[in-house]
């Protein structure tokens, strides 16, 4: 395997063709993005054609007839199982960017998160549809005290992620292999009022409470985030900047929790499994970017392409906008000017086969 250059890695591991990312708090996507609403947003839209159109060649040419795998987006190369895991283990913390209702997402997740506890390095998993408040009785499930059903009453995990259930496979394999499990989400009331009224409206010493005094936004991932945000006639400019303004808050307040956990006595020698919307990681922005303005640990960003015809469900609960995004052309994601991801997942069925590929091929 040849060596990997990361989209993260500093110094001679950095790719000299993309610029450095910028160090001072960053827009991924928006909140509501991050729940069923993504499904509308093409991710092979934020990719430069060139890389797109050699990855999916190579992909297709590669023997793999249903049209799924794993795709190396610095290489443009397919790449194997075995060699992604080998180069996820030379990082502290890798990134899965899912959607939350694609169903086969979760069995990906199982299928890594299984993979990577295998590995002999201890391991955290994070998770965004989990909260602090819910760890006491994560603890409990974990020892076996608590089925996933009581589990879930006991948090009325339903009334915040509907789709639940769909997380009761990783929760399994975790208490399994004993992995533990963080809640990364944060204290919906405050992000609310921010997406209401503003950063402003948050004085100094509710943010020193809240530990967010560390808030600085990024100019690029605002500007990314008013191209992903929702369009309807009632939202105003100003809408949109507050909407930033939690979005930023959010994504800093889960980076406060990784980098506390990975600093920790029982977490220095852990890696990080963090599992989110794939909206919070496009481009290295957001979270990626919040955890590393605080500790540049060396890490990977794996995001997930959405099938056909998923089902949405409820937005997270800090910023609810039912409108779908309008289509975002290609050319006007070229200010970004970096890589949307380490590693990208083709769902099946979500290319054509070779079978296919030759003939459409032979026919021009």
């Amino acid at each position: 395997m040849s060596v990997r250059r990361s989209l993260s890695d500093g110094g001679a591991n950095r790719r000299d063709s993309y610029p450095p990312p910028i160090r001072v708090g960053n827009f991924s996507a928006l909140v509501p993005l991050s729940g069923g609403v993504l499904k509308k947003v093409d991710p092979l839209l934020s990719l430069p054609r060139a890389v797109v159109r050699l990855a999916l060649f190579c992909l297709l040419c590669s023997g793999e007839a249903s049209g799924q795998g794993w795709i190396d987006l610095l290489a443009g190369d397919p790449v194997s199982e075995t060699d992604l895991l080998s180069d996820l283990r030379t990082a502290r913390i890798t990134y899965l960017g899912e959607m939350h209702t694609a169903r086969s997402h979760h069995r990906i997740e199982e299928q890594l998160l299984s993979a990577l506890a295998s590995g002999g390095a201890p391991l955290f998993l994070f998770l965004e549809m989990l909260e602090p408040k819910d760890e006491p009785f994560l603890s409990r499930f974990l020892e076996g005290e608590l089925s996933f059903e009581e589990f879930s009453q006991r948090i009325d995990w339903a009334s915040r992620w509907s789709n639940y259930r769909d997380y009761r496979g990783l929760l399994r394999i975790a208490r399994a292999k004993r992995i533990p499990i963080f809640g990364l989400d944060g204290p919906v009331p405050l992000f609310r009022r921010i997406a209401r009224r503003g950063w402003q409206s948050i004085t100094p010493a509710e943010r020193e409470r809240a530990g967010l005094t560390r808030i600085r936004f990024d100019p690029l991932y605002q500007r990314l985030l008013l191209l992903l945000l929702p369009i309807h006639p009632g939202m105003t400019r100003s809408w949109l900047r507050r909407a930033a303004e939690a979005q930023e808050i959010r994504d800093d307040w889960m980076a406060q929790r990784i980098v506390s956990a990975l600093r920790s006595s029982r977490g220095k020698d852990c890696h990080a499994l963090v599992l989110c919307g794939a909206g919070h990681l496009r481009f290295g922005l957001g979270l990626p970017e919040h955890v590393a303005i605080r500790s540049p640990l060396p890490h990977r960003i794996l995001l997930l392409v959405a099938p056909s015809q998923t089902p949405r469900i409820r937005a997270p609960s800090s910023i609810r906008n039912p409108q779908q995004p309008l289509p975002i052309p290609h050319a006007a994601l070229e200010f970004i000017g970096r890589p949307l991801a380490d590693y990208l997942w083709i769902p099946p069925k979500s290319l054509p086969a070779r079978k296919s590929f030759r003939r459409d091929s032979e026919s021009r």
